[in-house]
């Protein structure tokens, strides 16, 4: 068996600050936070010109601060990394799209810039709350891998069934949501249908679906690496594995954590997979 020695996919030691996550971290609660000076300022002021200065002054601001605290706290990414609830980055913040869609729905009157604001904040927080995510649970399994060892490794895509249907839903996600907006210009009165914009924000989780992934079985727990991207689960989070006619499926102990799948005819040795899943998740009666 392999033992891992170094920190995994070229990244950075794990425990110290890197520049590149300090920016992001910087920039995600940028994003977040300096909508909120702007509506300020737009109570002061209609100038689309001192609004958009200021809104780049503003998120200049706080990126900087925010880049140099976190360029300074050691071990935070492998902190964030190990949690459960990193995912949250990505989900925090819709927070603006629903609070401004629920304010304007209760009749209260919100300066004009608010909803482009809601669109800049939603947009640019799910992205990089997509990319801080990846970084820290990357830089948490180069952390936890230093001195691990390797039983096996394979490469494999989502089994066919479900790469159709990844490909199938973000292409009726796409056509709806263009589709929307340019019903909305054409005819203003029909307004709503812009709305199935956001539709394209749901087929996010499904965009590498026809990319292969890599599987390592490792004696810490299982890797599933990306593109720019590695991740950890221990053992105790898994329950069981199976094999069809289609798929290598290990599935995690918790009912609403999705499964790993792999496309059966991608992996180059089942046998040695199967040997390995069978010696740590199998049936020890």
């Amino acid at each position: 068996m392999a033992t891992r020695t170094g920190t995994g996919l070229g990244q950075p030691n794990a425990e110290s600050p890197d520049a590149s996550y300090a920016i992001v971290a910087g920039l995600y609660v940028a994003v977040l936070l300096a909508p909120l000076a702007v509506l300020v300022f737009a109570r002061a002021t209609s100038n689309g010109g001192l609004l958009y200065l200021g809104f780049l002054t503003v998120l200049t601001v706080i990126a900087t601060v925010v880049g140099w605290t976190v360029s300074r706290t050691s071990g935070l990414a492998v902190s964030l990394g190990g949690r459960t609830t990193a995912w949250l980055l990505v989900v925090l913040p819709f927070i603006w799209f629903i609070g401004v869609f629920g304010v304007a729905a209760m009749g209260t009157e919100l300066p004009g810039i608010t909803v482009g604001l809601a669109i800049v904040s939603t947009i640019g927080g799910m992205f990089l709350g997509l990319f801080l995510t990846g970084m820290s649970r990357t830089r948490y399994a180069a952390a936890v891998l230093i001195g691990a060892e390797d039983v096996v490794e394979w490469e494999a895509r989502w089994p066919r069934r479900w790469r159709h249907f990844s490909v199938a839903w973000i292409v009726i996600a796409s056509v709806l949501g263009v589709g929307g907006v340019i019903v909305q210009l054409v005819w203003s009165d029909l307004s709503w249908a812009g709305n199935l914009y956001f539709l394209m924000f749901l087929w996010t989780p499904f965009a590498g679906a026809a990319n292969p992934r890599t599987f390592r079985v490792t004696d810490v727990g299982l890797v599933v690496e990306r593109p720019l991207q590695q991740r950890l689960r221990p053992w105790s989070e898994f329950e069981s594995y199976a094999v069809t006619d289609t798929a290598l499926i290990i599935h995690p102990s918790a009912w609403w954590r999705p499964a790993y799948r792999s496309d059966r005819e991608d992996v180059e040795d089942l046998d040695a997979a199967v040997e390995a899943l069978e010696a740590i998740l199998g049936d020890d009666e």
